[in-house]
C-alpha cells in the first residue's frame, strides 16, 4: 500500500477517512508530466500560504481532452471548509509586476488583466505566479481563437456567428491600439514574441474563462485554485465566501460571493465589498452540497445559456435549462417588411420604441430572448401586437402613448389592450396572472411561427435529426469545436420548435 493510500484526510479539522483508489489508463510519460505540473502547483500554493484540504484531488486529463478538474478524495459534507485562498496571491493588475506599465497606459478591466497575464508569462520561472501559470493551458478552446473558416463552418446560424467575428476584430484592434505601442516604445523592454497578437488572444481566453472580480481593493483578477473547478448547471458543490480575519462582528463576517458578468466575462463578485483601503481578507471555499468520494466537485458559473458557455468557456450542456435563443430586431423588421410596406413597418417600430417597451428596463435592445421552454419575451409580443393593430386602433394608441410611458408594465399593457382591442375580445386575462396572454392573438401567433421559421432558416438545409446524428458520431473530447457547436445549434433549434408550439397552442385557444 502506498503512502497516499495510508493517509488519513482532514476537512475543517476533522478526520474524514481514506482516499478512494482511482485507476488511470493514461500513458505513463504523459501521466508523469501531468503529475509534475500538479505537484509544482501544490508547492506554489504552499509557498503562498494557501490552505487546501487534501480531501480535494486536482486531476489533469488534458492528454485526453478533459483538462483540469477537481475531485473529492472522500465524502465531503455541507459546511466543510476545503480551502482558504489569500487574496494577495491572486494575479491582478494591482499585484502584477506590470502594474506601473499597465496603469501608465491607462489600461483596466479585462484588457489590463490580459496584459498582466502576458507579462507574468513572459517572465517564465522568474514570475511569482509561475507555479500557477504553468498549470494553465496556453489558451482555452473558445470561439474567439478559432479560425474564421472554423467560425463559419461551425457557428453559422447560431447566436455566436456574428458576435465572434465582430469580437475577433475588436480584440485585434485593442492589441494594435494599446499593446503594440507598449512594445514598440522600448520603454518597458518587452519581448515582441511574448506580446504579439496571438499571445494577446491567448491571454484573453484565460481572462474570459477564469477571472473573477475579487473586491474593490484587489479588483479584477485570476484566482488560483478557484478557477480549476468546472461548471455544471444545478450541481454546485462548492461556494466561495470572503472573510475578514481581523474582525468577528456581524458586519464584517462572512459575505457570499456570487457570479456576475464583468466586461462580458464571468467573474466572482463579493456582494458585500468594502471600500476601505487595506484589505487583509481571504477567499474561503466551502462545500454547500454533499460530494461523494471519487466524484468531480463542481462550481457554478451562474445562470448561463449555451451560447454564453461556449463563448466564454468552450463547452455546452445539452440539457441546459437556462438556454435561450435571440431573435434580432432586424429579423423582425425583415419579416414585417415582407408582409407590410416599409413605411408601415418603420412607423409601427417607431411607435413601439416611443412607448419605451411599456416600462421595460431593456429599452435599447436589438434582440428578443426566447426562453428554453419556447416562451417569447414580453417586448416581442408588444411589438407584434402593435404591428397588427388596425389603423383605427393604431391611431388611438398614438393619442394615448404619452400616458402609457411612465406606468408600470402590467398597468400599461392592460390599458393598451383595453383601448385598442376588438370589442369581442374578453378581458378575463387581466386577472389571470399572465399579462402576456392579453397580447397573443391569432395574428401574433402566426408572426411568432413565421419568425421561428425565418430564424431557423439561418442554419441551412440540415434538419435537427441530422444534427443529432452528427452529435452522436462526434467525440466531445477529440472534436470539441464541432461537437459543442452542434449541441448549441441543436439546442437553439429545439427552442425554436418550442416557440412554434407556444404559438400553435395559443392560436388554437383563440379559435375555440
Amino acid at each position: 500500500m502506498s503512502r497516499v493510500e495510508e493517509k488519513i484526510f482532514y476537512v475543517s479539522g476533522r478526520p474524514i477517512g481514506r482516499p478512494v483508489n482511482r485507476t488511470q489508463s493514461i500513458p505513463v510519460l504523459v501521466q508523469t508530466h501531468s503529475l509534475t505540473r500538479i505537484r509544482a502547483f501544490k508547492r506554489w500554493m504552499k509557498s503562498h500560504d494557501f490552505d487546501c484540504s487534501d480531501a480535494l484531488e486536482i486531476v489533469d486529463d488534458g492528454c485526453v481532452g478533459g483538462g483540469i478538474s477537481v475531485r473529492a478524495v472522500c465524502d465531503l459534507k455541507e459546511g466543510d471548509l476545503v480551502a482558504t485562498i489569500p487574496k494577495s496571491a491572486c494575479l491582478t493588475i494591482q499585484t502584477s509586476g506590470a502594474r506601473e506599465m499597465i496603469e501608465s497606459a491607462g489600461l483596466a478591466g479585462s484588457l489590463g488583466l490580459a496584459v498582466a497575464v502576458m507579462y507574468e508569462r513572459s517572465l517564465g520561472p522568474a514570475s511569482p505566479w509561475h507555479g500557477y501559470l504553468q498549470l494553465l493551458p496556453d489558451r482555452e478552446c473558445v470561439p474567439l481563437v478559432w479560425s474564421l473558416r472554423e467560425v463559419d463552418a461551425f457557428l453559422s446560424g447560431t447566436e455566436l456567428h456574428k458576435t465572434v467575428k465582430e469580437d475577433k476584430s475588436s480584440v485585434y484592434e485593442d492589441w494594435r491600439e494599446f499593446i503594440e505601442p507598449l512594445v514598440l516604445s522600448g520603454t518597458w523592454n518587452l519581448d515582441p514574441d511574448r506580446f504579439g497578437v496571438e499571445q494577446y488572444f491567448s491571454a484573453k481566453t484565460l481572462v474570459s474563462s477564469r477571472s473573477f472580480q475579487i473586491d474593490s481593493c484587489y479588483g479584477f483578477g485570476m484566482v488560483p485554485l478557484a478557477d480549476l473547478f468546472n461548471h455544471k448547471t444545478g450541481a454546485e458543490h462548492v461556494h466561495f465566501t470572503s472573510v475578514t480575519s481581523s474582525s468577528s462582528s456581524d458586519d464584517d463576517g462572512d459575505s457570499d460571493i456570487s457570479y456576475e458578468s464583468h466586461d462580458g466575462e464571468s467573474s466572482i463578485v463579493n456582494s458585500n465589498t468594502r471600500s476601505s483601503g487595506k484589505d487583509d481578507t481571504n477567499l474561503e471555499m466551502i462545500i454547500v452540497k454533499y460530494a461523494e468520494a471519487g466524484c468531480e466537485v463542481f462550481n457554478t458559473y451562474g445562470i448561463i445559456g449555451n451560447a454564453a458557455l461556449l463563448y466564454r468557456y468552450g463547452f455546452t450542456e445539452p440539457d441546459n435549462q437556462y438556454d435561450i435563443v435571440n431573435i434580432d430586431l432586424a429579423l423582425v423588421v425583415r419579416w414585417c417588411s415582407s408582409a407590410f410596406s416599409g413605411r408601415y413597418c418603420r412607423a409601427r417600430v417607431s411607435c413601439w420604441r416611443k412607448l419605451n417597451y411599456l416600462g421595460s428596463a431593456n429599452q435599447h435592445c436589438e434582440y428578443f430572448e426566447i426562453s428554453c421552454d419556447g416562451e417569447p419575451e414580453l417586448e416581442l409580443l408588444v411589438l407584434l401586437y402593435i404591428i397588427f393593430l388596425q389603423e383605427e386602433d393604431y391611431e388611438k394608441l398614438g393619442y394615448m402613448s404619452d400616458a402609457l410611458v411612465n406606468l408600470d408594465e402590467s398597468t400599461a399593457i392592460v390599458k393598451l389592450v383595453k383601448a385598442t382591442s376588438n370589442k369581442r375580445m374578453k378581458m378575463d386575462q387581466e386577472t389571470s396572472g399572465d399579462i402576456k396572454e392579453l397580447l397573443v392573438s391569432d395574428n401574433v401567433c402566426f408572426a411568432l411561427s413565421s419568425l421561428a421559421d425565418l430564424r431557423e432558416s439561418l442554419y441551412g438545409s440540415s434538419s435537427v435529426e441530422e444534427d443529432t446524428k452528427k452529435i452522436e458520431r462526434c467525440c466531445d473530447m477529440k472534436e470539441r469545436k464541432a461537437y459543442h457547436s452542434l449541441v448549441l445549434r441543436k439546442c437553439e433549434r429545439l427552442i425554436l420548435g418550442r416557440l412554434r408550439d407556444y404559438a400553435s397552442k395559443r392560436s388554437s385557444k383563440k379559435k375555440l
